[in-house]
């Protein structure tokens, strides 16, 4: 799988590219601010119908158009698709496949399959849970064709959980309540299936990103774990994403927890047990990355993970995704900058963004396409 052309009209800062790419390593060399990360986000939105960043639809539109198109051929299972869509600024959304309008994004998001990598990547390591729970979910997102309405039920009764939370003042607090007895049980019903999808996939997590870590840090000892909200609280929890046998337990302890804390639900309004609190915790030589990794260290891990992603996306659709890394070669010593490029290779296509050249100066770019990006113009180099 691979994008082999790429044109873009009105969108962010180019008024009109056409691209021939070839399916390996793909360079985009330019000066900060003159559109790189725009060219991946346009590949990224052809491939997911979102932005990586965080920005409005009327921020991919060139300033003073109606309107912006993104057009690409892709190359699956020895068949070309063509994928076009179309953003008006008024919000309104065209997408065709083949030339046939599709109604719903999900029907031409599985045409490619596209991991990528920027600078902002490095929250799932160093920021909030949020950002490591969503980075699991995404990826099953992907792989799990039940999962995301899995999620969009769960946050549902959550959302009627809270309601009913900021609702129950005063004598009621000690008092039975049927209500929530119902909501407690459906919140464990769909909570404990999450958990387990996400115990599920960390198992394969895990054993890539060990893999990828020793690969950059010889002979030193990475790990990953599931954290459980009730176990964020108390630093006792005893239950381990290595061992199937632990699901049987979930429940009870869903169960039991949420019971426990439920004057202090109460009290801040909210509900404070379940997968929407939930952690994954990176160790290296058993110390926690987040607290005690240095930024390189950090920025290894972050890039493990995408590398692990990439991996698990292969193995689900049974097609090479694409790889897209946005100025992470300027931030990595020379030695890991050689082992990354050899870890790629050609197994992907691959499109790196850097700003400098002398990024690459030692680095053997013999066999990659090389692009500069200046004046809202991409020249061969």
């Amino acid at each position: 799988m691979f994008l082999k052309h790429l044109e873009l009209k009105n969108f962010r800062n180019y008024e009109d590219i056409n691209l021939d790419l070839s399916c390996g390593l793909i360079l985009f060399l330019g000066n900060n601010g003159t559109g790189k990360t725009n060219l991946l986000e346009s590949i990224f939105y052809l491939s997911n119908g979102k932005s990586h960043r965080l920005a409005t639809q009327n921020d991919l539109i060139n300033h003073g158009s109606d309107y912006c198109v993104i057009r690409g051929i892709i190359e699956a299972g020895g068949e070309d698709k063509l994928i076009e869509i179309q953003l008006n600024n008024d919000g309104g959304l065209k997408i065709k496949l083949n030339k046939v309008f599709v109604k719903n994004k999900s029907d031409f998001t599985s045409s490619l399959a596209t991991v990528i990598f920027s600078p902002d990547d490095l929250r799932i390591i160093k920021s909030s849970p949020f950002y490591r729970r969503n980075f699991m979910d995404d990826i099953l997102e992907k792989t799990d064709k039940n999962f995301l309405s899995l999620r969009l039920k769960y946050q549902k009764i959550l959302n009627q959980r809270n309601s009913l939370l900021k609702s129950i003042s005063g004598f009621k607090v000690s008092s039975s309540n049927s209500t929530m007895e119902v909501w407690d049980e459906k919140l464990i019903e769909t909570g404990k299936l999450i958990i387990k999808k996400r115990l599920d996939l960390l198992k394969l997590i895990k054993i890539g990103f060990v893999k990828y870590m020793n690969y950059f840090f010889e002979k030193r000892d990475a790990d990953i774990r599931y954290i459980f909200s009730w176990d964020r609280f108390e630093s006792n929890g005893n239950f381990s994403n290595e061992n199937p046998a632990s699901y049987s337990v979930i429940d009870k302890a869903f169960q039991e927890k949420l019971s426990y804390y439920f004057k202090k639900d109460i009290a801040i309004k909210t509900t404070t047990i379940g997968p929407h609190r939930d952690d994954i915790s990176i160790f290296l030589e058993g110390s926690d990355i987040r607290s005690f990794g240095s930024q390189g260290e950090q920025r290894i891990a972050a890039i493990c993970l995408k590398l692990v992603e990439l991996d698990v996306l292969a193995e689900n659709i049974n097609e090479k995704p694409m790889l897209l890394l946005d100025d992470v070669l300027s931030e990595l010593d020379l030695e890991r900058k050689h082992l990354l490029l050899k870890l790629i290779g050609n197994n992907f296509q691959t499109f790196i963004t850097a700003a400098n050249f002398d990024y690459l100066k030692d680095i053997d770019l013999k066999y990659c396409e090389k692009f500069l990006v200046k004046d809202n113009s991409i020249i061969r180099y």
